[in-house]
């Protein structure tokens, strides 16, 4: 058994892993009206030991973290991908048009996001990808999973997770 891989598993939450955000979803030809909550973050990173004896330092991956969190914070989110929305930008604005509803906001207080949709499935989506591309200027060549929960209330959380690239074995 001495070719066994043992995997391990750090797990990183609460403390400045938050953001408060606004957002609403839609869904079944609906638009949810314009809300906000406290979002939790967690993220989860298995793989093996490295030289170190660690499987990832947590304060690194708290600060990668925290940053993602800091650019959402106080935010509306806006999910440029969404088919159901008719989007303008202006240098100045985001006007948002579902059906009927109509919302304007600054450009300042928008934070632009690559998802089809402001759900906690696609924000953990989301935050996964962005700790991804960041985690690439660090040596992930042992590491073979990585798992984002968003906490929308102390009842309610969604969960992405993936492998991670391995082309620094």
């Amino acid at each position: 058994m001495a070719d066994e891989r043992i995997l391990r598993k750090v797990k990183i939450e609460g403390g400045y892993l938050r953001f408060s955000s606004a957002h609403f979803i839609t869904y079944g030809g609906k638009c949810e009206r314009l809300h906000g909550h406290n979002y939790g973050v967690l993220v989860e990173i298995e793989g093996t030991l490295n030289e170190d004896n660690l499987v990832f330092d947590f304060t690194v991956l708290k600060r990668l973290t925290r940053e993602i969190c800091q650019k959402l914070n106080h935010r509306f989110l806006l999910p440029v991908r969404n088919p159901h929305l008719q989007l303008a930008a202006t240098p100045e604005t985001w006007e948002i048009q579902f059906q009927a509803k109509r919302y304007v906001f600054p450009r300042s207080d928008v934070v632009e996001l690559p998802i089809d949709n402001s759900t906690a499935e696609c924000l953990a989506e989301y935050i996964c990808a962005e700790l991804t591309t960041m985690l690439d200027q660090y040596d992930i060549s042992h590491l073979h999973t990585i798992m984002v929960g968003v906490e929308e209330a102390p009842t309610q959380m969604a969960y992405y997770r993936r492998s991670l690239p391995r082309s620094r074995e």
